[in-house]
């Protein structure tokens, strides 16, 4: 007979293995933290064996910080998307789709001198991008270039005369010429196609407001603000149009939202090169500096999930479990339905040998998002460390289902109506 403990040992150690290579890339590449998921680096020292195929090994696909870049752009988590896409850019400097998923982070964090670079040399690399194109027209229109503007949009509607983006853009671009009428039906028609997209009622506000339709303004900037409550625009001219209606009580309310957005944005403008500089430690293994630089995020802005997020990855990485379970465990006290959270959990459970209380976290993953495709990585090395083969294949079979529905285009990763 064994000695006791013995078969919970073996479990637990072929276990290990398992999960530390779901976490590893092509070839032993590491992954940038879980900003973007559980895309996590191993443990120190973590080798390689026999299983199922990591995310980052499968010919053809998408490099771990692309593809995680890519999925946190579009679900409009810029400040996640950019250092994954930074470090991505650096392996592949001319390629056309991160250069224009970068451009249009800068554009909308008003860094157009950046974005206009970047939206330049995407065109270069392919001339005939349409998506380069409208990210310049939306530089364009915020930088007050009418002319070029104009022109940039006349060339993507001669190749592509249904473009919902570039008939949006248009229709901004008439509201800041006045034209209000062209502008309400520009934008009309855009949300008769897409009635969520934000900035499509944004630009119907913008109109309306002009016009002198105070309420109806009012009522489509209220909409931008249900779809995306950090919208400055929409709050600065909620705050405008109250206080010019004598409303105190809706102007303040509205104020106070407006200067708890301008903080959030001032504070990620100071840390933003510790993420850039903290995820791309992590993606070269060197997690005792990416510590420090989300450490130093986290003492600047401790109520950002993102951070302990990004922490509870680095403490796995470094084998600290507990310290993983802490952070992690904050970050989902202060945005309960993470998904990423609670896939990171899963995998820092089961690499602790505490497989139930893994499993059942891995699912709350997937039912917050049942798009995400890692957790039922996670729970395929699970049940290949259990031997459960049947269930470990189902798991590695929706794995692989969803990881091939999310390849697509640049223009798919971009939210609607964006640059």
């Amino acid at each position: 007979m064994p000695p006791p403990g013995s078969r919970r040992a073996r479990t637990a150690s072929v276990l290990a293995t398992a999960l530390l290579i779901c976490a590893c890339g092509s070839g032993g590449e590491t992954q940038g933290p879980a900003s973007g998921g559980a895309e996590t680096a191993a443990g120190e020292g973590a080798t390689g064996s026999p299983g199922a195929p990591s995310p980052g090994d499968r010919e053809g696909h998408e490099t771990p910080s692309l593809q995680t870049g890519f999925r946190l752009l579009r679900q409009g988590d810029l400040k996640g998307a950019e250092p994954h896409l930074t470090a991505a850019l650096r392996d592949t400097p001319r390629d056309r789709r991160i250069l224009e998923a970068l451009g249009s982070i800068y554009a909308r964090t008003d860094r157009f001198k950046q974005a206009e670079e970047s939206f330049h040399t995407a065109l270069a690399v392919e001339p005939a991008s349409n998506g380069a194109l409208l990210g310049l027209a939306a530089v364009y229109v915020e930088t007050g270039r009418y002319d070029e503007a104009a022109a940039t949009l006349t060339e993507v509607r001669r190749r592509d005369p249904g473009n919902l983006v570039a008939r949006l853009k248009g229709a901004l671009l008439d509201v800041r010429l006045g034209r209000a009428e062209e502008a309400a039906a520009g934008a009309r028609e855009v949300i008769a196609r897409q009635p969520g997209n934000a900035e499509a009622h944004y630009v119907l506000g913008l109109a309306l407001e002009r016009k002198g339709s105070l309420d109806e303004a009012v009522a489509e900037m209220r909409r931008v603000h249900d779809l995306s409550p950090t919208h400055l625009g929409a709050l600065n001219h909620l705050l405008i149009i109250e206080a010019r209606r004598g409303r105190s009580v809706e102007a303040a309310r509205w104020r106070k939202a407006q200067q708890e957005t301008l903080f959030r944005a001032h504070v990620e403008e100071r840390v933003r090169n510790h993420r850039i500089d903290g995820v791309a430690a992590f993606n070269r293994e060197d997690y005792r500096t990416a510590l420090r630089e989300f450490q130093e995020i986290s003492r600047e802005d401790p109520g950002d999930p993102q951070v302990h997020l990004h922490l509870g990855s680095t403490h796995i990485a470094l084998g600290n479990l507990d310290e993983a379970k802490r952070e992690l465990e904050h970050c989902l006290a202060l945005d309960p339905r993470n998904d990423r959270a609670l896939a990171e959990l899963g995998r820092a459970h089961a690499l602790a040998n505490r497989l139930d209380e893994a499993i059942e976290t891995l699912r709350k993953a997937v039912a917050v998002n049942p798009q995400f495709a890692e957790p039922h990585f996670y729970l395929a090395g699970i049940y290949r460390a259990r031997g459960e083969q049947d269930r470990f294949q189902e798991e590695m079979k929706i794995f692989n289902e969803l990881q091939a529905r999310s390849q697509g285009s640049a223009l798919d990763v971009l939210p609607e109506g964006r640059p």
